[in-house]
């Protein structure tokens, strides 16, 4: 049995949801991506979200391709910043920098994530790893999990909330986001990014049964997808 993990990004570090035997999970709470080495067994594959595969000149085809399934949820698809960028000390150099390379400045929202895309990025590009990481986008795959349909509802309403916890019971029907919520104090990790980590497991582990869907159809290179 494959160790499939699903990881999004919180406010004071990372939630890892973790498939167990008969679809059982175990979601735990990490500073750091160094502490998944506590966690895996042998060889492991997670999905994550968060843009791994980073190019010279900025454009990704995959960012493009997602917005263009989310339509008005386009929004929660952010543009990886150039490569170069990610050098940048703050946010203004930031914004130079990126506009330099490829006409674009960055949003507050990509720069505030900068630390954990490099965090990310240190790992997915370890030549001898135990951990395979793949790009995983949540609103992708609850649109996947919804028919192909787009939540209209955003992640933090109380409708949209309930229509993706819905969801995901239908694939982890042990899943009880009571329980797992009291593991954790809010300020650290919202109520949605439980649900995020948990959506992207779903996805990750689409990877391993080869039914998983990616954009964008025809990647720069093998690696620019991102999963759903």
């Amino acid at each position: 049995m494959n160790h499939v993990f699903g990881i999004d990004g919180c406010k004071s570090g990372w939630i890892v949801a973790e498939k167990k035997i008969e679809n059982e999970l175990n979601i735990t709470f990490i500073k750091s991506l160094d502490q998944l080495e506590k966690l895996i067994r042998k060889e492991a594959i997670a999905g994550i979200d968060i843009p791994l595969q980073i190019h010279e000149y900025g454009f990704r085809m995959a960012d493009k391709e997602a917005r263009a399934l989310l339509k008005s949820r386009a929004s929660t698809i952010f543009s990886a910043p150039a490569k170069k960028t990610l050098l940048a000390k703050s946010y203004r150099d930031a914004c130079e920098i990126n506009f330099s390379v490829c006409g674009k400045k960055l949003s507050k929202q990509t720069w505030f994530l900068f630390e954990k895309i490099k965090e990310a990025r240190t790992l997915f590009c370890q030549k001898e790893k135990n951990l395979k990481l793949y790009e995983v986008h949540p609103e992708l795959s609850f649109m996947a999990m919804n028919d192909m349909k787009v939540i209209e509802f955003g992640k933090k309403t109380n409708d949209g909330f309930k229509m993706r916890y819905l969801l995901l019971k239908k694939f982890f029907p042990k899943f009880n986001f009571e329980e797992v919520r009291a593991k954790f104090k809010k300020k650290d990790v919202a109520d949605d990014d439980i649900l995020d980590a948990v959506a992207v497991l779903w996805s990750t582990q689409k990877i391993i049964d080869k039914i998983v869907s990616f954009v964008p159809k025809d990647p720069e290179t093998p690696l620019s997808k991102i999963y759903y």
